[in-house]
């Protein structure tokens, strides 16, 4: 991840912390009750999406098993698969972070400094926060030494990490491996099941069911959850990392990144911008489109 797109998830998770009166920026869970925390994001890009032409067009798109932005676009893109079906292909990748580099790279930010006292300088004006005392909780070192030290070191490299938990990081995993089993009618009725059933505190015992309701295997799931972790982990890291992909949802077809609205309409017209010769199937209309949505897991 580069220092630019860095320094913005930073801020960004810091005024939505400010916004939420809580000490970090997730999304919150109770229950099976999705509480999303308030998110500032720039706006989509007007440009009209222009993506590369292909015989198949590759859809690839990176989430978190348990973002409700992620969950959404999920919702969105299986409708639009059971229209194509094969006549596109279906890549979905998962944001997954290294605990250790992902420290080292946060602690340049985390330092109380001008910047820092700037930026809080405005969240009090804007009474987003309440005084300087309570905005420096937030940038709690002097050094980028004193976060790698008192942060960092105790760390171990691969050790990793979900945005929602260690519950989602398994679901994550499962849901990769349940991919890999090749086939994708049981693949998206299992996700579709776990989004509906399942939460970030009960998905470890919750996804048996909705893996055998989808006709999956949930031992061979199991073993490879179990046996494969660090290489599918890493395969995913360095996926992100190819793509700049930092939050959840972020949608690729043919590589090009898509930022228009998530309703099954607005990917289905998406994605037959991309076919050289557009199937019949471009011609059936999945509902009402709607306007292009900028809110996200980061």
């Amino acid at each position: 991840m580069n220092k630019k797109i860095q320094v913005l998830i930073v801020v960004l998770l810091v005024v939505a912390a400010f916004l939420a009166g809580s000490a970090g920026a997730k999304v919150k869970y109770g229950g099976s009750k999705i509480i999303p925390t308030p998110t500032i994001s720039a706006a989509p890009s007007p440009i009209p999406f222009n993506p590369k032409k292909s015989l198949i067009p590759e859809v690839k798109f990176f989430v978190m098993s348990f973002c409700p932005y992620g969950n959404q676009a999920e919702a969105g893109l299986e409708l639009v698969y059971q229209l194509l079906k094969d006549k596109a292909t279906w890549s979905p990748r998962y944001i997954i972070n290294d605990k250790k580099a992902s420290c080292e790279q946060n602690c340049p930010y985390r330092i109380f400094n001008s910047d820092a006292e700037s930026r809080c300088d405005e969240a009090i004006k804007q009474g987003q926060i309440k005084d300087m005392d309570t905005c420096k909780t937030y940038f709690p070192y002097t050094s980028t030494d004193e976060c790698l030290t008192k942060e960092c070191a105790g760390l171990k490299a691969g050790e990793y990490e979900s945005l929602h938990g260690q519950v989602e990081l398994n679901q994550d995993i499962r849901e990769i491996c349940a991919f890999n089993l090749g086939n994708l009618d049981k693949w998206w009725k299992f996700v579709s099941l776990t989004n509906e059933k399942c939460n970030s505190t009960d998905a470890d015992t919750c996804w048996n069911q909705q893996a055998t309701g989808a006709g999956l295997n949930t031992t061979q799931i199991s073993t490879c959850a179990e046996s494969q972790k660090v290489t599918l982990v890493n395969k995913e890291i360095t996926e992100a990392e190819k793509y700049q992909a930092s939050g959840s949802p972020m949608v690729f077809i043919n590589d090009t990144v898509y930022n228009g609205g998530r309703a099954p309409e607005d990917y289905k017209k998406a994605i037959c911008l991309a076919f050289e010769n557009p199937p019949e199937e471009c011609s059936t209309v999945l509902g009402e489109e709607t306007a292009a949505a900028s809110e996200g897991c980061e």
